[in-house]
């Protein structure tokens, strides 16, 4: 990888669904990071969205039939800029427990330091609790 984050940097197919679909800028975030043939089998399926309540939700659904959770993990680590620490005990984690950690929401928002954030969640689910306490 390396370079910075940046909006204009969205593949032409992803920015057509976001406008056609209404996904959060964060969900198109995701799509980038899948490759083109994982992206076409997301929204393959998504093409009569218009009536969805949650379009992200129902994206992201899609996203994690067809990625598998080592890639997922390795999302979420870029999309939330997680700090070392956090990246090596994710990585330690079973790839179940990992799923638990992301299950909550792929994308922290409304937080102010996703890396405490996600530790927290890590230290649920070590601790056989829910990833984030409703």
């Amino acid at each position: 990888g390396g370079g910075g984050h940046s909006d204009s940097g969205l593949p032409s197919d992803v920015r057509a669904f976001m406008d056609q679909t209404g996904i959060d800028w964060w969900c198109g975030e995701v799509l980038k990071r899948l490759s083109l043939f994982q992206r076409q089998q997301v929204i393959k399926e998504m093409a009569n969205m218009q009536s969805v309540r949650n379009p992200s939700g129902v994206v992201m659904s899609r996203v994690r039939q067809t990625v598998d959770v080592g890639e997922l993990i390795s999302i979420f680590v870029d999309l939330n800029e997680l700090d070392r620490g956090v990246q090596d005990k994710l990585y330690a984690l079973t790839p179940d427990q990992q799923v638990q950690v992301i299950s909550p929401g792929i994308y922290l928002q409304n937080v102010r330091n996703p890396s405490t954030a996600v530790k927290s969640r890590i230290n649920n689910v070590l601790a056989g609790k829910e990833a984030v306490h409703r």
